[in-house]
């Protein structure tokens, strides 16, 4: 996770991203305000644009960024975009909604994955996890050593395990709840790795 957003939920929903595609480093886009993410499949490009300040902090998106964006898709630059914004305002929303290949998410908004995409994107996490921690992720649940009878010895099995019970209970909110905590898991990790190479 390069970039330390201030939001609870602009990080999570583009790591969610990065694990359904092939996502290139983030750039900062100067003329939108806006750190970009490009996911190049062999069929589409899709940019993800997070509206971002100064400081990183979530931004609002307006008309005039909605306007760059839809000259960008009308020259074939992309065939999606995807804007992660604090919020949109009605005249730049009007502008979106005439536009079929350019899509928004707010904290107010519903999202739009898929039960499938959000499983996907935790078995993925999951797996990372698993190579970071364990070394290697572990090919069945007896080879997990995350779980010693009932007890959980390890907050990435017992994640994976809820996620798994929250998917055939077609929970989809829990289930993006699993991720975010599969997130705040890895930057726990990180921020101990980063304590153990200071020292």
């Amino acid at each position: 996770m390069p970039i330390d957003y201030d939001s609870d939920w602009m990080e999570p929903t583009i790591e969610l991203m990065k694990c359904l595609g092939a996502m290139g480093k983030p750039s900062r886009n100067k003329e939108t305000s806006s750190i970009d993410y490009l996911i190049d499949n062999d069929e589409e490009k899709t940019l993800i644009r997070a509206m971002v300040d100064d400081n990183d902090h979530t931004a609002p998106v307006y008309v005039d960024v909605i306007r760059l964006t839809i000259e960008e898709l009308e020259e074939s630059k992309y065939d999606e975009v995807i804007i992660l914004s604090k919020r949109i305002t009605n005249s730049a929303h009007d502008l979106v909604s005439s536009i079929k290949n350019l899509s928004i998410i707010t904290p107010d908004m519903k999202n739009n994955f898929s039960l499938v995409e959000i499983l996907s994107a935790i078995q993925k996490k999951t797996s990372d996890l698993c190579k970071i921690k364990c070394g290697k992720a572990p090919q069945t649940k007896e080879d997990c050593k995350g779980k010693k009878g009932r007890n959980y010895v390890c907050d990435i099995r017992r994640v994976s395990d809820d996620a798994t019970f929250h998917a055939t209970m077609k929970w989809k909110k829990v289930l993006l709840e699993d991720f975010n905590n599969l997130c705040e898991i890895e930057k726990e990790m990180e921020n101990t790795l980063e304590g153990i190479q200071n020292n």
